[in-house]
């Protein structure tokens, strides 16, 4: 498995969090382009790991850190919008999470 193809799926998972984010936020014209650019880079930087991993890691390393980096930033955006602290229970299935995708990347073929 090639690291290249991990930077590939990391770009496109934080791009990913940018467009799922936009798509609950977004309120203007240029917030809308912006959400749909990210969308592009987000299924190109998809496409070009399928060039270096199997189809079923790159899918679960993809969907498992975008998720993550979803929810992270919901907790910050909360927190810093309204003050709500984080869920404890919630960052630990996170943590679980993100240490199964790095299993993922540590399992030899």
């Amino acid at each position: 498995m090639s690291n290249r193809g991990f930077l590939w799926i990391f770009l496109g998972a934080v791009a990913e969090c940018g467009w799922a984010y936009g798509l609950k936020h977004a309120s203007n014209l240029g917030e809308f382009l912006l959400t749909t650019a990210l969308v592009s880079i987000s299924f190109v930087s998809f496409m070009k790991a399928l060039k270096y991993l199997p189809v079923s890691i790159s899918y679960a390393v993809f969907v498992g850190f975008g998720t993550a980096f979803i929810v992270i930033a919901e907790i910050v955006s909360d927190y810093v919008a309204s003050g709500i602290m984080p869920n404890f229970i919630r960052l630990f299935f996170i943590a679980t999470l993100i240490l199964g995708v790095l299993g993922l990347k540590g399992i030899k073929e």
